[in-house]
């Protein structure tokens, strides 16, 4: 096998309404395509919810596709580290994520022509992964919204889902999570998603009041920068935190590890490192006894979840529906990775040339 050739392409989609805590209505999206000179090939992505992506494209196309085409994709790991280095005095930020794009899409080359489905590919642990609904609520919804919202994801058959605190203000905050609670009642899981909109303060007083309502964890309570305030809180939170969607790099989430910082860590194989890097952290979190629960994307994070024996959760979040032409199919409160050779993830050509911005 040798790299022949590597292909970008940019998209913007409307994401109408807001989504999620982040109150994200657009969606910029860095599709990668790596062919080899056999013909086989693998499509890998990063994306934006700020902006930006324009730069990680620019890393791709001129820099890590030059260096790597020409390349045996099976000595990947050695070539990872090349790239890396080449940015490494530009920091993390868009670099990580570049190489996090190119990452996945040389992972879904080599397990395509291995005829595998990746999670086989990478080594599977479970055929199913236990998956959460997170995709339903908002700072915006009404109560009654809120709780229907959760309701649809019960009579769906998922045993958890996700809430978002920190804009409406601690009693107001509290009250919507207790009126979810009595409406699902007390098998169904539920995790708390605060945005980073915190203070530590805010965070011991919310959590307090949260693990009467026997929450699962509360999720990026503090800015992501903060390590030690994550640690502090740590210690003195009855629920267990959740933090790492913006974290990039193992040795980042070394950092939160070293310091007990969090019980589960939620790293995005496009944002964080690939899905190289991504095993990497889900490795050391086994060691040090925290769980891996991944950030979005189920149709690509199954299969790594699938593959982690640290891995507790996948998350429902409709961030990429509108480019896919199948989205996974969860049943009774799991999914499964499917069964096509590589992540599996099918691309809309036509959504991709509907929402392209180049």
């Amino acid at each position: 096998m040798k790299i022949d050739k590597v292909v970008t392409r940019q998209a913007v989609v409307p994401l109408g309404a807001a989504r999620g805590g982040s109150g994200a209505t657009s969606l910029q999206v860095l599709h990668v395509t790596v062919h080899d000179i056999g013909g086989e090939s693998g499509t890998g992505f990063t994306y934006a919810l700020t902006g930006g992506v324009e730069g990680a494209r620019a890393i791709v196309d001129n820099l890590y596709g030059p260096r790597v085409t020409g390349a045996d994709p099976l000595q990947w790991d050695r070539l990872w580290h090349e790239l890396q280095a080449a940015t490494h005095r530009l920091g993390t930020g868009v670099a990580t994520a570049a190489l996090s794009a190119l990452d996945i899409a040389v992972w879904d080359l080599r397990a395509r022509a291995a005829g595998l489905p990746l999670h086989r590919f990478l080594g599977t642990h479970r055929e199913s992964v236990p998956i959460y609904g997170s995709g339903r609520a908002t700072h915006q919804m009404s109560d009654e919204e809120l709780i229907a919202g959760a309701l649809s994801y019960v009579e769906e058959g998922y045993g958890a889902i996700k809430l978002r605190a920190g804009v409406l203000g601690l009693d107001r905050d509290v009250a919507r999570v207790a009126a979810v609670r009595g409406a699902v009642g007390a098998d169904v899981q539920i995790m708390v998603d605060c945005n980073e909109r915190l203070d530590l303060a805010q965070a011991q007083r919310l959590g307090q009041r949260l693990n009467d309502l026997d929450v699962a964890w509360l999720e990026e309570p503090l800015p992501s920068h903060d390590v030690a305030a994550h640690a502090l809180l740590a210690s003195r939170c009855p629920v267990p935190i959740a933090a790492g969607e913006h974290l990039q790099g193992r040795f980042a989430f070394k950092q939160y590890l070293d310091q007990g910082a969090a019980a589960v860590l939620m790293p995005d194989a496009p944002l964080a490192g690939g899905i190289t890097e991504w095993m990497r952290i889900a490795v050391l979190a086994e060691a040090s006894s925290v769980a891996i629960s991944p950030h979005f994307l189920p149709e690509l994070h199954v299969h790594l979840a699938a593959a982690t024996r640290a891995a507790t959760w996948v998350e429902h979040f409709p961030l990429l529906d509108d480019l896919l032409l199948e989205t996974l199919s969860p049943s009774g409160g799991v999914v499964c990775p499917p069964d096509r050779p590589g992540h599996g993830l099918l691309w809309d050509p036509d959504a991709l040339d509907r929402f392209s911005a180049s």
